[in-house]
């Protein structure tokens, strides 16, 4: 949350920036490294980490387990990950600033010939910092889930919320060291002088196909948690299984597998050969197929349900319109034709936050809110919580849909000219900004003026959930066994049934 704040000051900052024509309030300089610092913020500090740390609370009751399988291992994760943010933020106030390349930190913009400045070399040794606190954290979530669940949690009974977890570290265990190794690479080319990324033979397309292979599969990383929390959620407030539980589970498999033959879609307009633009806007179309299943099978769990309207609910369903507004544009990326339009334009920045602001942060601020009276035993003010999702659902959609009309604008640009034709498009977004922004401090504000209230078994359990880290019932017999803080719940849950009946 504190990452998020100044993320989303860095956020705010920029659009202030891009409010009027010729604004001068930051210069090309201080603007290409607060665009630098934001994304990189946003996406590895805040999202990633958002959802794994809800997981650390919720997939060891979802399993019966007493904690994660190495604890210290844990910790030492998390402190890992906590001083690479402070580096990276640190990174800004040493002499000459820190990263200016944007969040992709692209060759040869990343070499020490175009970016001498030591901060930008301490942002580099931030994300190696970084990777290894999610190795250690993936190792340890896979390790716990395959060997600490509880007798009766069997893989078909593995809640889906676990499921997800599963799935994102097994992608971040692939995906993250391909990050590390670029970094130290890049780190021996600013430091000892090497010419990976400096070379003129490839040095930049080497970079793209590192970085790229890391960042497509980051994309699933920070979208699977939150697709597990809205199926909890939708479930819950449904009051209902999944529907077609097993095939929504083999269609999360596909995307987990197909996110890593994606990468090069990134690298259209780079002169790869055409054989590699068919294979890749190929496999780029055939991701969006089990994607497509997932979200259907998601609405198909409220048809014909008697839907208990909630706070969570609402930031769910928000993220079922986000994503699909996301997914169908960014389809159109698949075809390399469009690529070479849209590419480098606020069009692509549109697709982008719809998919990542809008789907993730609403769902994770959606399954805080789920699960806030199971961590805390306290009920947020649940009218606050309602009107804190309108305000943020209609200041982001002020925020970024306007992006989609701006296809003349290039990213990354600090500044536009009175006769671009674009100045009422960006300062609706900044208008949108405004009210984005203070919406999540709301959020926030909500949940923690909650824990002022004496906390109360009576809130531990408000949605009347029946799924086993509410009720303590990992035997599947229908009576809770849970033995948490001391005491033996007697609330009963729901599994009875037969896992085919529910499936039906």
């Amino acid at each position: 949350m504190g990452f998020l704040i100044v993320a989303g000051s860095f956020g705010e900052l920029m659009r202030t920036q891009l409010a009027v024509p010729n604004n001068t309030l930051l210069d090309p300089f201080q603007y290409s490294e607060t665009v630098t610092l934001h994304g990189l913020l946003m996406i590895l500090w805040v999202l990633s980490p958002l959802g794994v740390g809800i997981a650390n609370y919720i997939v060891p009751l979802q399993i019966g387990a007493k904690d994660l399988a190495f604890p210290r291992l844990n910790a030492t994760s998390y402190f890992t990950y906590l001083f690479s943010g402070v580096l990276l933020v640190g990174s800004i106030f040493l002499p000459g600033g820190g990263a200016a390349t944007g969040w992709t930190l692209y060759a040869p913009l990343n070499t020490i010939q175009f970016s001498p400045q030591s901060g930008a070399t301490l942002a580099i040794l931030a994300l190696a910092l970084l990777s290894v606190s999610v190795t250690m954290s993936s190792i340890n979530f896979i390790t716990t889930i395959v060997k600490n669940r509880t007798k009766g949690v069997t893989w078909k009974r593995l809640p889906i919320f676990t499921w997800s977890i599963l799935m994102t570290m097994a992608l971040m265990l692939f995906a993250f060291p391909t990050l590390a190794a670029g970094a130290l690479l890049l780190t021996s080319d600013r430091i000892f002088g090497t010419i990976f990324f400096s070379s003129t033979v490839g040095g930049s397309i080497l970079w793209d196909l590192l970085f790229w292979f890391f960042g497509h599969p980051e994309v699933y990383i920070v979208v699977l948690p939150a697709i597990g929390i809205i199926a909890e959620v939708f479930m819950t407030s449904a009051k209902r299984g999944l529907f077609a539980r097993t095939v929504f589970l083999f269609e999360l498999g596909a995307v987990t597998f197909l996110s890593v033959d994606v990468w090069m879609h990134h690298m259209f307009t780079t002169g790869v050969n055409y054989t590699l633009l068919q294979t890749f806007s190929i496999t780029t179309l055939a991701i969006s197929i089990p994607f497509e299943g997932v979200v259907i099978g998601l609405v198909l769990t409220l048809y014909k349900s008697r839907i208990k309207i909630t706070t969570p609910f609402l930031f769910c369903l928000a993220a079922i319109f986000t994503v699909t507004l996301g997914g169908v544009t960014g389809v159109l990326q698949a075809f390399p034709v469009l690529d070479y339009a849209f590419r480098g334009t606020y069009w692509v920045v549109g697709h982008f936050h719809y998919v990542m602001a809008g789907t993730t942060l609403f769902a994770l601020i959606g399954g805080l809110y789920y699960w806030w009276p199971k961590i805390t035993k306290r009920m947020y003010n649940e009218t606050i919580g309602i009107i804190t999702f309108i305000i943020s659902f209609i200041g982001f959609n002020i925020l970024y849909f306007p992006y989609f009309f701006m296809i003349d604008m290039p990213r990354r640009v600090a500044t536009f000219t009175y006769t671009s034709g674009l100045a009422s498009l960006n300062l609706t977004a900044t208008v949108g900004a405004y009210i984005f922004g203070p919406a999540f401090l709301l959020a926030v504000l909500n949940l923690a003026f909650s824990l002022r209230k004496a906390s109360s078994e009576t809130n531990a359990n408000p949605w009347e959930a029946k799924e086993m880290e509410w009720t303590g019932d990992y035997s599947g017999t229908g009576q809770a066994t849970s033995t948490e803080n001391g005491g033996t719940s007697s609330i009963t849950g729901d599994y009875t049934k037969k896992s085919k009946e529910i499936e039906k």
